[in-house]
């Protein structure tokens, strides 16, 4: 069994996104301009997916009485 590697990942602005291919070369991305930089990065990067946030009330349900 062939052992691959994991895609290339580029970060920007705090963010982390993985490469479509791992032939892209990747520019300087500091040193363009923010709308640019983020047009190369939705062009050559894959979409990084929703995440919900965690529901900040799990395990309060044996605090709430609903018996008067």
């Amino acid at each position: 069994m062939k052992k691959s590697n994991p895609m290339p990942t580029v970060t920007y602005d705090g963010e982390t996104y993985k490469l479509r291919s791992r032939k892209t070369e990747v520019p300087d991305l500091t040193s363009m301009e923010r709308l640019t930089a983020l047009i190369w990065i939705n062009r050559n990067t894959t979409s990084r997916g929703y995440s919900k946030a965690p529901d900040p009330l799990i395990g309060l349900g044996g605090v709430v009485s609903l018996n008067g």
